[in-house]
């Protein structure tokens, strides 16, 4: 990923109309304040994959976590649930 654009809080007061339009474009902008960065301005579509890909990564990790578990086989799991119901 490319270094993403930098605009001071200033600039995005004075010209958010034109900032906001070229977001789709730039992706990922973030909010300088004091030239410290502060905050981010991401395009929506790039925050849907974002948020996707989060999501398959919690999954991944959920999975880490119990790839180690006990196993049993599935006629003992027929017979376990057939004598609960």
């Amino acid at each position: 990923m490319d270094i993403p654009n930098t605009i001071s809080v200033t600039d995005l007061r004075r010209k958010s109309a034109a900032i906001l339009k070229n977001l789709p474009k730039e992706k990922l902008i973030l909010l300088l304040q004091n030239s410290k960065t502060k905050g981010a301005l991401v395009d929506l579509e790039y925050l849907k994959k974002l948020q996707k890909v989060y999501e398959e990564y919690l999954d991944i990790q959920t999975h880490d976590g119990t790839i180690n578990e006990p196993t049993i086989s599935w006629n003992s799991y027929k017979t376990k649930s057939a004598k609960r119901t």
